[in-house]
Parts: C-alpha cells; sequence; structure tokens
C-alpha cells in the first residue's frame, strides 16, 4: 500500500503531511495566505517581511472571525426556525388528532 505524502515550504521551513485530506486543506490556506502577502508587499514596497505576514495574518483572521460569527448567527436563526415549526407541527398533530377521535 503506497503512503501518501507532500511537502510543503512555510516560511523556508519544510513541512510534510501525510493525509490527503489535511495536504488538501493546507494546499487550499497556502494559496489564500501567499495570494494575500503578494497583495500587501504590492501595496506597500517598504514594509518588512514580518510586518507583511502579521498584517496578512490579522486580516485572514478577521476575516475568519468575521465568518464565523456570521455562521454562528445562522445556525441561531435555523434553530429558531425548526423550534418554531416543530411546535406548529406539534399544534397541527394535536389539533388533527382531536378531530380524529370526534
Amino acid at each position: 500500500m503506497a503512503t501518501f505524502s507532500k511537502e510543503f515550504t512555510i516560511l523556508g521551513q519544510k513541512v510534510v503531511i501525510q493525509d490527503q485530506a489535511q495536504a488538501d486543506l493546507a494546499t487550499v490556506a497556502l494559496k489564500v495566505v501567499n495570494e494575500r502577502i503578494s497583495e500587501i508587499q504590492n501595496a506597500k514596497p517598504l514594509l518588512g517581511p514580518n510586518q507583511v505576514a502579521v498584517l496578512a495574518l490579522l486580516e485572514i483572521a478577521g476575516n475568519l472571525v468575521r465568518d464565523r460569527k456570521s455562521i454562528d448567527s445562522y445556525r441561531e436563526e435555523l434553530d429558531r426556525k425548526c423550534s418554531l415549526l416543530m411546535s406548529e407541527l406539534s399544534r397541527l398533530r394535536e389539533v388533527e388528532s382531536g378531530q380524529n377521535h370526534t
């Protein structure tokens, strides 16, 4: 059985990932990070590499926090609507059950 292995270089350090799903996720994540770093470097060429990395990290983390809050809000709304729907279905079932006994 062949063992999966994919190597990445992050800030000059080689990292080997042996899980296909994790490697796929890392590929997407690194693409996002590298794109953002390039955009910041082009927009602010006088910044040092660490400053660029920190700005990219803060922006990506901020986006994740914002997206997580949106998802949490959506889940809360979905839970609320599901609860209302279940209550209405229970009420209708009770009404129907009462009509069948008459």
